[in-house]
């Protein structure tokens, strides 16, 4: 399993680092922490939090999240970055990787936040299947995932799905969700939806 860390931020100058993110950045965060992948993403829609930016990582372990993580607060290029472009830091959280389906590709993103009780690997590997069944049709991607550092988050799923259509998306999961087999399964792991946010891959 990998985990993924998300720095949300509020930023000043958008396109600033958005400029210096593609010109030079993502390939220096990639080299200076050892993260598996990086995406930077703004949130849309989300209640308080539209408008942040999100920079996610993934890794292959908990104490390389925490190393890497340390390598670029030290970095004087990122941290001049971060002082060009405006950017306050608000929160950081983490996450681990239960399932995966697809492909993390698209222009946007759908998190859905959910409570619901313990599983073991084979039921969260059987409830992707029949997850990815449904959204295969509107996402490039699905992925399971519960957060075990990140506030008033922490224990909860976090359902990621890739897109090149929100809407194509949004029509595929209201059918999945409410069909009998995903109804099935929430009511076995006694699963509730808290919050949805969609964001677009920067």
């Amino acid at each position: 399993m990998t985990y993924t860390t998300v720095l949300s931020s509020r930023v000043a100058d958008l396109n600033g680092l958005v400029n210096d993110w593609s010109d030079w950045g993502k390939d220096h965060v990639l080299g200076e922490s050892s993260a598996l992948g990086v995406a930077l993403s703004q949130t849309v829609v989300g209640g308080d939090r539209a408008g942040e930016v999100n920079a996610s990582f993934q890794w292959e372990s908990i104490d390389q999240a925490m190393e890497g993580i340390a390598k670029l607060n030290a970095s004087s290029r990122v941290m001049e970055m971060y002082q060009r472009s405006g950017v306050a830091p608000t929160r950081r959280s983490m996450a681990k990787l239960l399932a995966q389906r697809g492909t993390r590709d698209g222009r946007y993103t759908s998190i859905l936040m959910c409570t619901g009780d313990m599983a073991d690997e084979a039921t969260y590997s059987s409830n992707a299947d029949t997850m990815w069944d449904g959204l295969s049709g509107g996402a490039n991607g699905y992925a399971i995932n519960q957060v075990i550092a990140g506030g008033e988050f922490t224990g909860m799923y976090a359902l990621v799905s890739w897109t090149d259509s929100l809407d194509a998306f949004m029509d595929a999961a209201n059918t999945t969700n409410t069909s009998a087999p995903v109804q099935q399964i929430m009511s076995n792991q006694n699963i509730k939806f808290v919050s949805r946010s969609l964001s677009r891959i920067l």
